[in-house]
């Protein structure tokens, strides 16, 4: 395919994959002319996972070159593919640095849990930040205590593991993790909001039935035997618009004529047109 219709099936513009080739991101085509090449399939792929670091994780374009040239070197193993392709997703989340404590904590905390990670791994300086934050804030940091969050975090890392396709190419592989880490981290981070509402509703809204957004009004009381309802009409009281006891009748029969309707001289009178 031209470069104009690898524009039109990535979805990229031609001069951004112009400027791709030029950063050595992407394999040049094969050229059939002086100032033309011919692409395939493999830059599509190449593209789809460039547009994955660049667009999902919001690497900058020396990050996704490492990356890149990672997938490239056949030499390396897949455990260190992914590690380079999560290193660089994961970056690093906060300016402080981590102090010695927080790091002390955190390996501590890994031996705890039985993890092991690779040497040097970044993610314990991740990790000890968090740490340090919560012993400031007076929260227990053991294992023990942590051990809910660790156990879930665990779980949900045995199903992103399955997910990545060993046997496919390796590129592929790299595209699960980046996707995987940003995207499936978000959708974790907000299930798990919506998880405690769920939760929070079912263990302190008891008036709530499911389905409803709003608690249910409590029943009215019972009304005793001889009691009167609210807003009822106590005995010998009367309502408004209701028959008027029969002494009221008497003295309304002596008050003139004209109340309950047309007098004969109004009604003799013509009507006026509007």
């Amino acid at each position: 395919m031209r470069i104009s219709e690898l524009a039109k099936q990535s979805g990229l513009p031609v001069a951004t994959i112009k400027f791709y080739l030029r950063e050595g991101l992407l394999p040049s085509g094969a050229p059939i002319s002086r100032t033309q090449a011919e692409y395939s399939d493999s830059h599509l792929e190449r593209l789809r996972l460039i547009r994955a670091l660049r667009d999902i994780a919001d690497l900058p374009v020396a990050t996704v070159g490492t990356v890149l040239a990672a997938v490239d070197d056949d030499a390396l193993p897949l455990l260190d593919l992914l590690g380079v392709t999560q290193t660089a997703v994961a970056g690093s989340k906060g300016s402080a640095s981590a102090t010695e404590a927080g790091v002390e904590l955190a390996s501590r905390l890994l031996a705890d849990l039985g993890w092991t990670l690779t040497e040097d791994s970044p993610l314990v300086d991740s990790l000890a930040r968090v740490l340090d934050v919560l012993r400031g804030e007076g929260e227990p940091v053991d294992a023990e205590s942590l051990k809910p969050w660790a156990d879930a975090a665990r779980a949900v890392a045995e199903v992103e593991m399955d997910h990545i396709p060993v046997e496919a190419p390796r590129a592929e592989a790299a595209h699960t993790v980046a996707v995987g880490t940003v995207i499936y981290g978000e959708l974790l981070a907000q299930l798990r909001l919506a998880a405690q509402e769920a939760v929070s509703l079912a263990r302190f809204g008891a008036e709530t039935l499911p389905g409803q957004a709003h608690p249910v009004k409590a029943a009215p009381a019972a009304t005793k035997p001889g009691a009167t309802k609210p807003g009822a009409t106590k005995p010998g009281a009367t309502k408004s618009g209701a028959t008027k006891p029969a002494a009221v009748k008497a003295a309304a029969a002596k008050a003139p004529a004209a109340e309950g309707g047309l007098s004969r001289r109004a009604a003799a009178q013509p009507r006026s047109r509007g």
